[in-house]
């Protein structure tokens, strides 16, 4: 009697062993790094240069005087009042013109003759003026052309020409039958061909590399998705467009060498100052290639949902899933970690393969297997479970839709395209489209090499 009490004993406490496998190796052999795939975005750029343009009509003079005094002959004195300029944008440079008036003062000597060392008229002086004594002032209309580009330091090259200067009332003095109008156009002409530099100095002081520094670190820093992790655009390298100017304003296409991925959980990346410009390469929009690295942490919940409550039926024993979850990578496969209880309780440790099938956009797991330690584990004591009902169901009910994550993600990522970078400098973009077409392993990560196309703009107020 005492042997057969022995006996059941011993088989219930066998029937109701945990399995408690060995761990198995994560990793066999180093996985192969994942080549950095970099792409390129065009950024149209839009900059107003309204109120730098407003610091320059401040700074320019609005009055030029000058004169001419000799004995002989004409002798005159002369005043030029500008109005305010305006601006005229034209494709490729700053046309400008200036309306103004002028008055002018002569006086008139035939002959003089020198007398104890002082030079005196032989007769009276003839004193005439034009736009002055309360005569309306003569007016005057003054045109400038500025080509305008960018250097490779993103400094403001300008170069500044007198392109027009009309005088709309001729000067003739009657007096003495004199053109004045000539003498005038020469005088105040030199006067405003000296501002051609002063112009170039304003135009050349207007500073957007400031700007486009704090933007360049904005862009490195990563944009926060919600539920996804972060964006990282990991640019290296910049080049422009030349310069359109339009409406008080300047457009050009930023061209940005960036390196993207997503990442579940933040990286330490090192940020750079904002490189020289390089050469442009006329590109529309961004079709670039992005990661979505997915620590298998995070992927744990996802596959968990789609398994977990499954109950699997052997011959009258029944098992139920409680959870699987990513233990991480195995050389080519993902290791999961799957407890169960039931008829059985325990942990068993299974490998997959991942794929992706681009067409679907649908993550999928090819030959699904216990491991190694496992097999050997459940051979020796419930050999019934070592069935390949377990792979066959798993590898079935493993089939993970991502379009409905892609399209979340699209959402999260244009929130992120459409907002303020730095003061006075504003992201706007849209993601069109967004495909996942290749899938990597890494020690940490499921990594998902997606396809974007969009558009992106900066504008810098």
């Amino acid at each position: 009697m005492s042997k057969i009490l022995l006996f059941f004993a011993l088989f219930l406490l066998f029937a109701c062993k945990t399995i408690e496998p060995l761990a198995p190796i994560k990793s066999v052999k180093p996985i192969p790094e994942i080549g950095e795939v970099k792409s390129t975005i065009n950024i149209p750029i839009e900059i107003s240069l309204k109120s730098q343009l407003e610091e320059t009509e401040k700074a320019l003079p609005k009055t030029f005087e000058g004169k001419e005094q000799q004995c002989d002959g004409v002798s005159f004195e002369y005043k030029f009042n500008r109005e305010p300029i305006d601006f005229q944008f034209k494709k490729s440079s700053i046309y400008y013109e200036v309306d103004g008036k002028f008055q002018l003062k002569l006086n008139y000597c035939p002959s003089c003759v020198n007398l104890f060392g002082k030079e005196s008229c032989t007769v009276p002086r003839v004193y005439a003026s034009c736009g002055a004594n309360g005569e309306p002032m003569r007016k005057v209309t003054v045109g400038y052309n500025s080509e305008i580009t960018l250097n490779s330091n993103y400094k403001f090259q300008s170069k500044t020409e007198l392109k027009k200067f009309d005088i709309h009332d001729p000067c003739e003095i009657t007096v003495f039958k004199y053109d004045a109008t000539g003498k005038v156009k020469k005088e105040v002409k030199k006067q405003l061909e000296n501002l051609e530099k002063d112009i170039d100095k304003q135009i050349e002081a207007i500073n957007i590399k400031s700007q486009l520094e704090e933007a360049w670190s904005e862009l490195q820093k990563p944009m926060a998705i919600d539920k996804y992790g972060f964006l990282y655009l990991k640019p290296n390298s910049i080049s422009m467009s030349d310069l359109k100017f339009e409406n008080k304003k300047v457009r050009l296409n930023l061209s940005l060498n960036i390196a993207p991925f997503v990442s579940t959980d933040p990286v330490s990346l090192k940020n750079g100052n904002l490189p020289n410009l390089t050469e442009y390469k006329n590109e529309n929009g961004f079709d670039l290639t992005l990661d979505i690295r997915s620590s298998y942490d995070s992927l744990s919940s996802f596959v968990n949902s789609t398994i977990k409550g499954y109950v699997f039926e052997f011959k009258n024993k029944k098992i139920t899933v409680q959870s699987l979850q990513i233990e991480g990578a195995q050389e080519s496969k993902i290791l999961f970690k799957m407890t169960f209880d039931g008829a059985k309780k325990g942990v068993l440790f299974l490998t997959g393969i991942p794929k992706i099938d681009s067409m679907k956009q649908q993550l999928y797991m090819e030959n699904v297997e216990f491991d190694v330690k496992t097999k050997s584990l459940l051979l020796k004591s419930a050999k019934w479970l070592f069935s390949d009902r377990i792979t066959y169901e798993l590898q079935k009910n493993a089939v993970f839709d991502m379009k409905t994550l892609i399209a979340d993600a699209k959402n999260e990522i244009n929130k992120q395209l459409n907002t303020s970078l730095t003061e006075g400098v504003l992201m706007s973009g849209n993601l069109d489209k967004m495909i996942i077409n290749e899938l990597f392993l890494d020690e940490k990560n499921l990594v998902f090499r997606s396809k974007l196309n969009g558009n992106l703009k900066l504008k810098i107020e």
